[in-house]
């Protein structure tokens, strides 16, 4: 076993990739365009928004945030009880003069490597889980989603319906004190995204329960699939 073999290359599942923030100063908020009128029958929607803002798109987020702090909890343990036997590892391979001793120390170390291996692949799947039930969940939300555009769609008499994402807009990181800055390039009056959210809100649809998916068995789909049910009244 070379020492190198005993890289430690485990750490904690972190599934929302954050990343140490770079410090900068702040820019200044840039001043809105004054938009022409609305063109007639064209709106816009931000569906991501509309999905993510809506009633069941935040019980959606609150419950995969709950479902993540699970796996963190699961997988912290073993990843903490590897590091401590990599540091071990460290003290017995500088002690281990004697054949006899190496002998040992390489058979540790080897077992040390295939548990480490196989917390590797079990963050990967856990990862991969977490990846398929976001999907899933908010497909389904997507799908309820279908009535409220329709309805806001005939209210509105929108000949097309353009999605935001598809237009020009600007992004700027917020001012100091300030909010962030997104821009997009097309008069407010077009937009039936918070409308649209209105709708599936008045709706009385809720979020079923939904399980992180279990990719050991195949990627049994969680609950969150089946079509939502009214709130009880």
């Amino acid at each position: 076993m070379k020492k190198s073999s005993l890289t430690l290359l485990v750490s904690v599942l972190a599934l929302a990739g954050a990343t140490a923030a770079t410090a900068q100063t702040a820019p200044t908020a840039p001043t809105p365009p004054t938009f022409g009128a609305p063109v007639p029958g064209q709106c816009v929607l931000d569906e991501q928004a509309a999905l993510t803002t809506s009633n069941m798109g935040k019980a959606a987020i609150d419950r995969l945030g709950q479902l993540k702090s699970n796996v963190d909890a699961e997988l912290q343990p073993e990843a903490t009880a590897l590091e401590t036997e990599y540091k071990s590892l460290q003290v017995e391979q500088k002690a281990a003069q004697t054949p006899a001793a190496k002998t040992a120390f390489d058979q540790k170390a080897a077992a040390w490597s295939d548990r480490r291996d196989a917390l590797q692949q079990k963050m990967q799947q856990r990862q991969q889980e977490m990846q398929v039930t976001q999907q899933q969940v908010f497909s389904a939300i997507g799908q309820k989603m279908i009535p409220a555009v329709n309805a806001i769609v005939t209210q509105k008499q929108c000949a097309t319906v353009i999605a935001s994402d598809s237009l020009l807009h600007y992004d700027a990181p917020a001012a100091t004190g300030g909010e962030p800055v997104s821009i997009v390039y097309a008069n407010p009056a077009m937009n039936i995204t918070t409308d649209v959210v209105a709708k599936m809100n008045a709706s009385g649809e809720t979020l079923p329960p939904f399980e992180r998916a279990n990719l050991s068995r195949g990627p049994a789909a969680p609950a969150a699939r089946a079509a939502a049910k009214p709130a009880s009244k």
